[in-house]
């Protein structure tokens, strides 16, 4: 808790994370040998402790996840479905709205969305017409900081939830064409969307 509140006071505004993953152990397990599993994993936990989904689901501000869609280091495929960004998104996405991303069959698209690497062949994927309006209306009254919106979802039809679904992975996630080590472009140092982005203007 003392952890949670230090954090919250010193990462103020917006985060954007490029190039992560959600946990060390599943990266370092494959380059270590089998007999010295036990101690890989002892050794990450108590001093190389990179839990990067721990660290954000402490964090209730806006955030933007940079995928390097060539990354030859955080996958374990080197294919953009073995990215294990797509484990830190879809954690973020779940402990914020629970309702929407813990049902199956909204599980179940978005982790053929991961294999993606394009909006056109995402939204492709979700069923009916994409009713954007519905999705802007539906999360511009949410407010901006807060760590968890189980009520987001309530209600709404399995099509509904894969459409908000769609809305929200789309809007968390950047796609970038390059490996690992790349620099990154000052255009996606943009600040990250918010629900109140979503709100009408006059």
């Amino acid at each position: 808790e003392q952890f949670k509140q230090w954090y919250q006071r010193r990462v103020r505004g917006s985060a954007i994370v490029d190039a992560s993953f959600d946990d060390i152990i599943p990266l370092a397990l494959p380059r270590m040998p089998q007999w010295l599993a036990g101690m890989t994993v002892r050794c990450c936990r108590h001093y190389f402790n990179l839990h990067n989904s721990l660290l954000l689901s402490k964090y209730p501000g806006p955030v933007r996840i940079i995928r390097r869609s060539r990354d030859e280091i955080i996958s374990t495929n080197e294919r953009p479905d073995g990215n294990r960004g797509n484990e830190l998104l879809g954690a973020i996405l779940l402990q914020r709205y629970p309702t929407i991303f813990g049902d199956e069959e909204v599980q179940e698209c978005v982790r053929s969305w991961y294999a993606e690497t394009g909006t056109i062949t995402r939204r492709l994927s979700v069923p009916g017409e994409l009713d954007r309006m519905f999705c802007a209306t539906t999360v511009a009254s949410l407010p901006d900081r807060q760590e968890s919106y189980p009520e987001l979802g309530n209600g709404l039809s399995t099509q509904e939830k894969i459409q908000l679904a769609y809305y929200l992975f789309d809007k968390y996630l950047t796609d970038f064409d390059v490996g690992h080590n790349s620099p990154l472009p000052a255009r996606h140092f943009e600040v990250p969307w918010k629900h109140s982005d979503s709100a009408p203007r006059n």
